[in-house]
């Protein structure tokens, strides 16, 4: 497979090399391709769906008055903590 770097890309990956983070272009690819794969799947459109259904619930909770300002709850920490 022959891919195209550009300039920069190559340049940064050969820096990679130089300094003993990778061996070859092609296990800093491979790593590059696997973080952008980890990437992609931990924000799919699940788990961000999930993330909104969280963030309603505590504006939900806030609107009902289910909520303690800040400073209580850092007060109740730092008593449960002494």
């Amino acid at each position: 497979m022959d891919i195209y770097l550009s300039p920069d890309n190559e340049k940064f990956l050969k820096s990679q090399i130089a300094a003993g983070i990778y061996k070859t272009i092609s296990e800093a690819i491979n790593a590059s391709i696997s973080i952008i794969a980890f990437n992609k799947s931990s924000f799919d459109e699940e788990r961000l769906a999930q993330l909104n259904d969280e963030i309603q619930k505590g504006i939900d909770d806030y609107h009902s008055g289910r909520f303690q300002d800040g400073e209580t709850v850092f007060n109740e920490l730092m008593a449960k903590y002494e």
